[in-house]
């Protein structure tokens, strides 16, 4: 199965600006690496959930939700972490797409988790991709609005 990710173009889309390698390096670390990055995760999925679906693929090392950096609740994407590689491409191959919690989710290869990448990088503290997008989880809009209000009421 290996054989149907060995063309760069097919394991990832997406580049991470923060990778300090090369080009080179960020390619291999994507062949070879067994974290999955998910995205288009409803702010309401538990950890639980997305064990439940993942496991299915092969045995779960660890899951990392990814957070808001100022409110520390779920933002929309996770990274789940596999014990082998062939664990990680079933999970790519046969995930991606899945309707979880009313969203299809999207499974992508991740060059590996690293400490600090659990949490949003939108100015707002969530993804970047929300701070554009009007059409996702439009209640918690609303309990960011209600708590910025607090916050401000508070601190005026």
């Amino acid at each position: 199965m290996a054989s149907l990710f060995k063309e760069q173009s097919k394991l990832s889309a997406y580049r991470d600006r923060r990778f300090s390698g090369t080009q080179e390096e960020f390619d291999e670390a994507l062949r070879t690496s067994s974290t999955v990055y998910i995205g288009n995760v409803s702010f309401y999925t538990t950890e639980e959930q997305i064990y439940e679906l993942f496991s299915r693929a092969g045995e779960i090392k660890k899951i990392i939700m990814g957070l808001d950096k100022n409110t520390k609740t779920p933002c929309g994407f996770c990274f789940v972490l596999f014990y082998s590689r062939e664990d990680t491409e079933d999970a790519v191959k046969y995930i991606s797409g899945t309707i979880l919690d009313d969203r299809p989710i999207r499974v992508d290869f991740d060059w590996g988790f690293q400490e600090g990448r659990q949490w949003g990088r939108g100015r707002s503290g969530g993804q970047v991709r929300d701070e554009y997008r009007t059409d996702y989880d439009p209640d918690i809009l609303s309990v960011r609005i209600c708590l910025f209000l607090f916050v401000r009421r508070v601190l005026w």
